[in-house]
């Protein structure tokens, strides 16, 4: 398991000699088992270590219990601890999300760390491609999650769930578990335990395999058309002419509209396929001056024999 994640790691670049990283750490059998492999590899790859923990207070008693585990769990390694608690409860899952990576991101930015660990093992991949493709996505969301998406790397996510729990076992390590991940009101969790076992006990015992194939197929297809729309929206920084834009091929006019929204917002998070191709519509189909609107108050314009991507000020 070391030497995997250590190959994992080389491979995809994730870590450099003299890097400092972020570990986010919920208390979690994932979360625990890359922390500890991190810190047993930390010499060897001469990195250094800063654990990060976020109370979201959603779980009221437990969720403390969680924070005392992993200030433990820190203190036993020798290895430095970012902590806190939210003093609001986040309205929902994506809002709990969001403020969990802001927080690691602060972190980062705090102690100058190059990059922030996150513990998605392949399981997580698979569940995550499949909700994906439930939700209608393209070629971007079928590929699944990046080794590395910016600062956020994945050194885990060639390792199944039951590599990790042997790991746990045979290094005799504790963690937590958070009931949450059972509640089949979250629509993971109603992949994660009805979804995919379903499929693999009635259809196909290979599922997760399969479905880890595909990302990796997507994710190739998808790498050489990002790098085809990237460099013709480079090549346009401010809008793109209507017309150099109308003659592209079909599979690369979404792709450049997804490109052009990163350019103007930072990432394309909340924007699915249904949009891009919504807003594709409109740019063939109907004549004159037209907005989308998108989520996260972006509009794709359309006017002049110009098209570009707006972010809405709020007041």
């Amino acid at each position: 398991m070391l030497n995997k994640i250590r190959r994992t790691i080389q491979e995809n670049n994730l870590l450099n000699p003299g890097d400092r990283v972020i570990v986010g750490l919920s208390g979690g059998p994932d979360s625990i088992c890359l922390a500890h492999i991190l810190w047993r590899l930390r010499k060897k790859m001469n990195i250094k270590i800063i654990l990060a923990h976020l109370n979201h207070n959603l779980r009221g008693i437990e969720a403390d219990k969680d924070a005392n585990f992993v200030k433990n769990f820190s203190q036993n390694l020798d290895l430095p601890l970012k902590s806190k608690k939210l003093k609001t409860k986040p309205k929902s899952e994506a809002e709990a999300r969001a403020k969990r990576y802001r927080f690691l991101a602060q972190a980062r930015r705090q102690n100058q760390a190059q990059a922030i660990a996150v513990a998605h093992s392949s399981d997580d991949q698979a569940e995550t491609i499949l909700m994906n493709l439930l939700r209608g996505a393209g070629l971007s969301g079928l590929s699944g999650m990046r080794y590395r998406n910016h600062k956020i790397i994945r050194p885990l996510l060639d390792c199944s769930r039951p590599e990790i729990l042997s790991y746990l076992k045979k290094n005799n390590l504790s963690y937590r578990i958070d009931q949450s991940n059972f509640s089949l009101k979250f629509t993971r969790n109603k992949i994660r335990l009805k979804l995919l076992p379903l499929l693999e006990k009635k259809y196909n015992p290979r599922m997760r395999k399969n479905l880890l194939r595909l990302g990796r197929i997507c994710r190739a297809s998808q790498e050489y058309i990002g790098a085809k729309a990237r460099a013709l929206v480079l090549k346009h920084p401010s809008f793109l002419p209507l017309k150099t834009w109308r003659i592209l091929p079909a599979v690369l006019k979404r792709e450049v509209l997804k490109q052009m929204i990163v350019k103007r917002s930072g990432d394309c998070q909340d924007i699915y396929a249904a949009h891009l191709e919504e807003a594709v519509r409109m740019l063939e189909t109907e004549a004159g001056n037209k907005i989308k609107n998108l989520p996260r108050d972006l509009q794709i314009i359309k006017k002049n024999g110009k098209i570009w991507v707006k972010k809405l000020t709020k007041i």
